[in-house]
């Protein structure tokens, strides 16, 4: 036969089940924010490096009004030498991070490149596309692969005029593609880090919930399961009960199940007593006592009530005597209706508790009127109590309680006969013979 698979845990199926569509949401969310964060990154780098080479040209215009010019060597705006003067352009990029350059005409003639021996590239020349945008059509020029020295460079590129509109330079600012590929790796690092964190949130947060719902499953499993094995004494525990959701729903209908099998299993459908199945169960757990007390009665004449009466009116005496059966009797003992009129009675207790609590029931059933087409009849009982003794069987307590009832019924009726009772009776029996 075909080794039986092993049960998968419901919790971990659960997990399994989300955790499939939250890790696929988590890596496209990864590559969206990748794909947005490069977007963003590059629009923020081209508005930035279009503010510092605006910012460049203003700053130059604020420290002369004049034009920019270039003779025997010498660069100037209006009457100020700027040759090798690089305190501007080397604040500007201590403060932005971005390398700036003064190009006039199609040179370099201010920047902050250098070249590998650390030399300023004064004196080269701008890519012929950004000539052609810039010097050319006079319109200003992004890119995010200028080729700047033989490095990738994204860079913005605006045209300087002259006092007549006429495009005679450009200022450049620029970082490298190397520097922002960083940054961008470090930003989508970040961003995998924080869906990962976010993941395992979800995955935490739906672990927590899983773990509860499926604990109010198990506890309903385990109350279903109980009932199939006939314990009815159990309670559904309150993590189910306080939910606000199906489960507690399905909770509620196992406890309405439970109470329906109970009274459809263990309970006498007329008079609502234990019947005998249920009867030797509670029986057998009390047996574990010190002090177990039984009684066996029956209702005198009972054939006649049914004869003279009718069953209906038979039933509605049989109720009733079960009612203040089931009253009399304390917590933790039992009441059945043990068959057709008679019923077995029992709790953890003495001979003499239980023959005071049948008296009084005994003298209630006794005094109690019944009515029939316009006649009335009183019925009584025979009572036979007996008490557990070590080793006995429960059949042998039956027994003997039972036997005591029928020497009652033999000898007046409508009495509790106790052992000691049955002897004095049988002795006077005796000598009267």
């Amino acid at each position: 036969m075909a080794e039986r698979k092993k049960k998968k845990s419901l919790i971990y199926s659960i997990m399994w089940m989300s955790a499939i569509p939250i890790v696929i949401l988590g890596v496209i969310l990864t590559i969206f924010s990748q794909n947005s964060v490069q977007e963003g990154m590059s629009f923020e780098i081209k508005k930035s490096l279009s503010g510092t080479a605006h910012n460049l040209i203003s700053i130059y215009n604020m420290l002369d009004a004049g034009e920019f010019s270039y003779s025997n060597g010498k660069f100037w705006k209006g009457e100020t030498e700027l040759t090798s003067d690089y305190r501007i352009l080397d604040d500007i990029k201590n403060d932005t991070g971005a390398d700036v350059t003064i190009f006039y005409g199609s040179e370099r003639r201010l920047t902050t490149l250098v070249d590998n021996l650390g030399a300023r590239l004064v004196g080269t020349k701008v890519s012929e596309d950004v000539q052609e945008a810039v010097l050319q059509r006079g319109e200003e020029y992004f890119s995010e692969s200028a080729d700047v020295n033989g490095a990738a460079y994204f860079g913005y590129y605006v045209p300087i005029r002259d006092d007549a509109g006429n495009v005679i330079g450009i200022s450049f600012a620029g970082k490298t593609v190397d520097s922002i590929r960083l940054s961008m790796r470090e930003t989508t690092r970040e961003n995998a880090i924080l869906c990962v964190f976010v993941i395992l949130l979800a995955e935490a947060a739906c672990y927590i919930s899983t773990r509860r719902m499926v604990t109010a499953i198990q506890c309903i499993k385990g109350f279903l399961g109980k009932l199939s094995h006939g314990d009815f004494s159990q309670d559904m525990p309150e993590e189910v009960m306080e939910r606000r959701d199906e489960l507690a729903d399905m909770g509620r209908y196992a406890v309405t199940v439970g109470h329906s099998l109970e009274d459809m299993i263990s309970k006498d459908p007329l008079t609502g007593l234990l019947n005998r199945r249920a009867c030797l169960i509670c029986a057998e757990k009390l047996k574990s006592r010190n002090h177990f007390v039984v009684a066996m009665g029956d209702i005198d004449f009972f054939k006649q009530v049914n004869d003279c009466y009718g069953h209906e009116k038979g039933d509605e005496v049989l109720r009733y005597v079960a009612e203040k059966l089931r009253e009399m009797i304390p917590d933790g003992g039992f009441a059945s209706r043990w068959g057709g009129e008679e019923f077995l009675l029992g709790f953890d207790g003495e001979v003499p508790e239980m023959n005071e609590r049948l008296k009084t029931v005994m003298e209630t059933i006794s005094g109690t009127e019944f009515e029939h087409e316009g006649k009335s009849f009183h019925v009584s009982m025979t009572f036979g109590i007996t008490v557990y003794q070590e080793g006995e069987t429960l059949d042998e307590i039956v027994k003997r309680a039972d036997g005591l009832m029928y020497f009652g019924k033999e000898n007046g009726r409508n009495q509790i006969v106790l052992e000691r009772k049955k002897e004095d009776l049988y002795e006077r029996n005796t000598d009267t013979d």
